[in-house]
């Protein structure tokens, strides 16, 4: 495993409740400046949305596992509450299954993708462990900054605008 002093030494750290102070796509324009092109291609593969390709890194893989075992769990709930049965989670998922109910009992949809957010950022940190300047570390870092940059990308405003103009056209079609 390939450690990068320099380059983990001069990120900035990252914090869920603070906007990220550095964007992703400068994280990953400096990151294939300064590492290999192993670990920049297994960067390439840490993203929230579970990509294809074999990955190396462990870290990956787990990350992969625990964000796929929650949106399960979490669809699980929302089909269960819907009226669609057949879901009996393993004893291994019910601590997942506890965190999918806090999430979709919160009323508020903005709250509850923030409450998401929070549950995959504390997951990458939990893995903090060994070396801060390894490919792992930078892995989690990248991660992190994509959770950032999506819990920023809220706009309440914004997102009233948007659904305001989705209610519109489907009162027009409705109207018709």
């Amino acid at each position: 495993m390939s450690e990068y002093y320099y380059f983990a030494a001069s990120l900035p750290m990252l914090r869920m409740d603070k906007e990220p102070p550095i964007s992703y796509s400068a994280f990953m324009a400096e990151a294939a400046k300064q590492l290999s092109r192993s670990d920049y291609s297994d960067l390439q593969h840490a993203v929230l949305e579970a990509g294809d390709g074999d990955v190396s890194l462990p870290i990956v893989r787990e990350w992969q596992v625990f964000a796929g075992r929650l949106n399960a769990a979490i669809c699980s709930v929302r089909a269960e509450r819907l009226g669609f049965s057949g879901y009996a989670p393993d004893a291994a998922d019910r601590e997942m299954e506890a965190a999918a109910r806090e999430i979709v009992d919160n009323p508020d949809p903005l709250e509850g993708e923030k409450a998401i957010l929070s549950r995959y950022f504390d997951f990458l940190t939990s893995r903090e462990t060994g070396s801060p300047f390894s490919s792992s570390a930078l892995m989690i870092y990248a991660l992190k900054l994509q959770i950032l940059e999506r819990a920023g990308a809220f706009d309440e405003k914004k997102g009233r605008a948007e659904f305001d103009k989705l209610y519109g056209a489907i009162e027009k079609t409705i109207k018709r």
